[in-house]
């Protein structure tokens, strides 16, 4: 993530809580982590990881994509997203995600289009939920607790993401992929 889009994530956990009146150790015991690394992440010295951040929204009774991109949701019945035309969202180095529903409320699934770029070191991450990818172009290298699973263009692999997970592009070449998260 670049470090004006820590900046910007940072900015609104810090509104959020002060808002609402709660420390920094409140809101630590209830994220189920330590006090000083809370504050890392407010005060942008740490990226927040995505679970904690739709955890921080589910306390402050926000949407997730407040916290990310600084809009609340409108759409409540339907979200079209033409072609191209999804809100892309940045997360990881190397890693493009394109949102194919930010603009509807209540999500109880996050869609995307993900672009890896080649590159020689995962980066594993944990969140809640439920993970499904369905690789559209490119090769990819699933990892998952330590197995590895190697995908091509029709294939798909749904897991359990809490476990430590990376995609890597296989091949020299960018993979791209859809991804269905259910936090």
């Amino acid at each position: 993530m670049h470090s004006k889009d820590i900046d910007a994530i940072s900015a609104r956990l810090k509104e959020l809580r002060t808002f609402s009146d709660y420390t920094t150790a409140d809101i630590a015991a209830k994220l189920g982590i330590e006090e000083q690394e809370y504050v890392s992440y407010e005060n942008g010295e740490s990226e927040i990881p995505i679970n904690l951040i739709y955890k921080f929204a589910s306390i402050m009774d926000t949407e997730p994509t407040y916290v990310l991109q600084g809009f609340l949701p409108s759409k409540d019945m339907v979200n079209v997203v033409y072609d191209g035309k999804g809100r892309s969202i940045k997360r990881y180095e190397g890693y493009s995600f394109t949102s194919l529903a930010s603009d509807f409320k209540n999500k109880t699934m996050n869609p995307m289009l993900v672009t890896i770029a080649p590159t020689d070191a995962p980066e594993l991450v944990v969140h809640g939920g439920q993970e499904f990818n369905y690789v559209l172009e490119g090769e990819l290298r699933v990892i998952v607790d330590n197995k590895e699973y190697f995908l091509r263009a029709g294939d798909s692999i749904y897991f359990d993401p809490s476990h430590p997970h990376a995609q890597l592009a296989m091949g020299g070449k960018p993979a791209k992929f859809l991804t269905i998260i259910n936090e």
